[in-house]
């Protein structure tokens, strides 16, 4: 993917504040303000997990942490279409699973199968 920031403003990463606004959005998080709240929310996590060094998250504010709005300012210069193909490519060295492996199930059909589906253990 092409960075369209200024060499200045490709801290972080462009891959880091990809990856975060992926992982944002598969939590629930849309938009700027919100995907910032996701990366406030799972810092500690996301600093430990991915080895971001000086521990420099990219954020929505550009208070937050040094940052200066790279969730913002990757996402309004993004071409979404060109992402969706290359992370579709990527992730497709990640599923390869046969077609006869492959099960489907529907959820009102499995509560039916268990009793005190909704009681909590």
């Amino acid at each position: 993917m092409p960075d369209h920031r200024s060499l200045h403003g490709q801290r972080p990463p462009l891959w880091l504040v990809l990856l975060i606004i992926i992982m944002g959005m598969m939590s629930g998080y849309w938009g700027y303000r919100q995907l910032g709240r996701f990366v406030e929310r799972h810092r500690r996590e996301l600093i430990n997990i991915l080895q971001i060094p000086n521990a420099r998250v990219p954020s929505y504010s550009a208070i937050a942490f040094g940052a200066a709005k790279p969730i913002r300012r990757v996402m309004v210069n993004l071409d979404y279409e060109k992402l969706q193909i290359v992370f579709n490519e990527w992730s497709k060295q990640y599923s390869v699973i046969p077609s006869n492996e492959w099960i489907s199930l529907d959820g009102k059909s499995l509560k039916n199968t268990v009793s005190n589906y909704d009681r909590v253990a």
